[in-house]
């Protein structure tokens, strides 16, 4: 009999190895997932910004996005990547929006 409670025992820890197992690679999916949205929330967003700056309709939204990029970018190489946008924080903002 003891036997058979040891051999029940060990199935269970089986059992909870498996579902351990298989509760973590179903978190794995739902992070990947989740950052794949996240990504393609991201992307989505700016493309429509930098779609409505440069059709030259945003002109009070560009000013302001100009504003806060400028006011919480600190590393170069975030300036660097608006160069050539309607977001350049190298111009004066005066001369964005009419190109």
């Amino acid at each position: 009999m003891a036997g058979s409670i040891e051999q029940k025992l060990e199935l269970a820890r089986l059992r909870e190895r498996k579902a351990r197992a298989r509760t973590a690679r179903l978190r794995r999916s739902l992070d990947q997932s989740n950052r794949r949205t996240r990504n393609q929330l991201k992307y989505t967003l700016g493309a429509a910004v930098l779609a409505l700056a440069e059709s030259g309709k945003g002109e009070q939204l560009v000013a302001g996005l100009r504003r806060w990029l400028d006011h919480y970018l600190s590393r170069p190489e975030d300036r660097a990547v608006l160069r050539h946008t309607p977001y350049s924080l190298d111009e004066p903002e005066a001369d964005h929006g009419g190109q």
